[in-house]
């Protein structure tokens, strides 16, 4: 469903002329559908980890580099967001305090495990990486927007466009926007929309099947063993 059609079945809400045109029109409230659509597109895209926004990326060590540029269509990690490097049997550990980063700089003790911080536009690895050695992970895109030719964007800028996440869900968000910035009562139509958010991310990562018995054995957030044989003089 394209943008134009989201905006049409929101204007038979809101009362409003059905319009013929939305990105291209100059009058005051297609304008405003403009900036509210983009606006309320990055908010549903922010409430969830949306699978059909997730990309895998690997980094690649070389035994110098510690730091390594961010995607050019990073929009943010996932809320629960872990790096699996090849040389730990773990995930590395998340840094988010600078001076717990420099303290691995400055502190003479051998570490047990990798670690990684967030700054200067730029993911920071520590230790540095081995020649081979890589990383995974999953971000957020930031590129939420289908265009007509099938090329991913960043927002809405042409009535073709498509929105990649539900866009009944994105109707719903713009309804109920628009009535609260107009200072209409809004309350049943957030709720209305609220209600269909969390069924929505509720089934976006497909079914969640019961298991019985005990989970699965992983080292996810295990560091009280050393998995492995420890050799040395006695």
């Amino acid at each position: 469903m394209a943008v134009i059609d989201v905006v049409k079945g929101a204007a038979t809400v809101l009362g409003m002329d059905v319009p013929s045109l939305v990105y291209g029109a100059t009058t005051r409230e297609m304008v405003e559908m403009q900036e509210l659509a983009n606006v309320m597109a990055t908010e549903i895209a922010d409430a969830h980890d949306w699978q059909k926004l997730l990309v895998q990326k690997t980094f690649t060590g070389d035994g110098v580099a510690d730091a390594f540029d961010m995607p050019a269509d990073f929009l943010r990690m996932q809320k629960t967001s872990s790096l699996w490097s090849s040389r730990w049997l773990w995930a590395t550990e998340h840094l988010t305090s600078p001076d717990q980063w420099i303290e691995l700089q400055v502190t003479p003790v051998a570490s047990v495990n990798g670690y990684w911080i967030i700054f200067g536009d730029q993911f920071h690895q520590w230790p540095v990486m081995a020649n081979t050695e890589t990383v995974k992970f999953f971000y957020v895109s930031d590129q939420l927007v289908a265009a007509g030719n099938g090329s991913l964007k960043t927002a809405f800028t042409e009535d073709a466009d498509t929105f990649r996440l539900p866009e009944d869900l994105l109707k719903k968000a713009i309804i109920y926007r628009w009535k609260q910035n107009k200072g209409q009562a809004y309350e049943q139509d957030f709720d209305d929309y609220q209600d269909m958010l969390l069924r929505r991310i509720d089934s976006d990562a497909g079914s969640k099947p019961v298991v019985s018995g005990r989970p699965p054995v992983s080292w996810r957030g295990r560091r009280v063993a050393w998995p492995g044989s420890v050799t040395g003089a006695a």
